[in-house]
């Protein structure tokens, strides 16, 4: 038999486009594993990210704590210095708060309520009047400042108590507002300013 018939007779075995049964098994094998094993510098890249992570969780709990801790610390002293024996420590106290706190925070604000019904300084009232209307949506805020409406006897605490009723617009006033009007006891400048308040929220 001569080359080119016996090429014809076995063109099959001479085609580079397939491969014996057990090839193809051995190179789905390769293919397979290649496939699903990470390669080295992979998996160093995702031991470095988890490294990083963990670092950068360590980090910011440290700083988040320094930080509770350090407000906390700030909180326990602002509340200490606002029942101070000293007029001036109490004072600087509630400017601090209403320089520094945005927010509401009721432990603070129960010890400001309490300023404003029993402390015996003016300034002091004053000055926790203004601290508290900085939150003018709290119910127990605007109670509180009607209650001490009620009960001042203080002319220039009165005409400041009398003025946040009208910035709330507080109609619940209108009682405090006509006692303080109908007493003998007030002075006429708090008359005046109450009778105009009155007239105020009644419009």
């Amino acid at each position: 038999m001569d080359l080119k018939n016996y090429i014809q007779d076995h063109k099959s075995e001479f085609d580079d486009l397939k491969m014996s049964s057990q090839g193809d098994e051995n190179f789905k094998e390769r293919l397979k594993k290649d496939l699903h094993q990470p390669k080295k510098g992979k998996l160093v890249y995702l031991k470095y990210i988890s490294i990083a992570a963990s670092i950068v969780l360590v980090i910011s709990t440290v700083f988040w704590f320094q930080s509770y801790q350090e407000n906390n610390d700030k909180k326990t002293e602002l509340l200490s210095n606002l029942e101070d024996d000293s007029t001036g420590t109490r004072l600087e106290a509630v400017y601090e708060f209403s320089d520094e706190y945005q927010k509401e925070d009721e432990e603070i604000i129960n010890v400001l309520i309490k300023t404003l019904l029993y402390d015996e300084n003016t300034n002091v009232k004053i000055a926790t009047i203004d601290a508290l209307l900085q939150f003018p949506q709290n119910e127990k805020i605007r109670k509180s400042l009607i209650l001490a409406l009620s009960n001042e006897k203080t002319p220039l605490v009165q005409m400041k108590l009398i003025n946040s009723m009208s910035v709330l617009r507080e109609q619940r006033a209108k009682k405090p507002l006509e006692e303080i009007i109908k007493d003998d006891k007030t002075y006429d400048i708090v008359k005046n300013k109450a009778t105009i308040a009155m007239a105020d929220l009644k419009q």
